[in-house]
């Protein structure tokens, strides 16, 4: 014997089991919030409370190399092992993409450390940082 469900029982399945799944999705939806982060204290990973001059451990790749010193001064951590004063940090970007500023600094959405460069011609671009 077979057993027939229909194109109206296939769709009521459908609907439940998505209604089931529904708000499982919309609980877990801001922690994987797709927004842009445009200041330095939604920067991820960022060190606090450190000071130009002093030694730093600089990670693979030049991820996550900033901190901000108390007084809210940029520092980045160079590849010599210690933090350096940088541009103000003002967010997460890609690299490539336009910049407002020269010398400010981001975190690309991949970790690594970014600063705006006149990297053609007037054209103010995010770019991976040299220091």
């Amino acid at each position: 014997m077979t057993v027939r469900i229909g194109m109206f029982g296939g769709l009521v399945g459908a609907t439940l089991a998505a209604g089931t799944l529904l708000p499982t999705s919309i609980l877990f939806a801001a922690n994987a919030s797709a927004d842009w982060c445009y200041s330095a204290d939604c920067v991820p990973n960022v060190a606090r409370n450190v000071t130009a001059g002093t030694p730093c451990v600089p990670q693979p790749r030049r991820a996550f190399a900033y901190g901000l010193e108390p007084a809210g001064g940029t520092v980045v951590c160079n590849a010599a092992g210690a933090w350096v004063s940088a541009g103000p940090l003002i967010g997460v970007y890609n690299v490539t993409m336009p910049c407002p500023a020269l010398n400010l600094s981001a975190q690309g959405s991949d970790g690594i450390a970014l600063q705006c460069l006149d990297l053609a011609y007037g054209s103010l671009q995010w770019a991976h940082r040299a220091d």
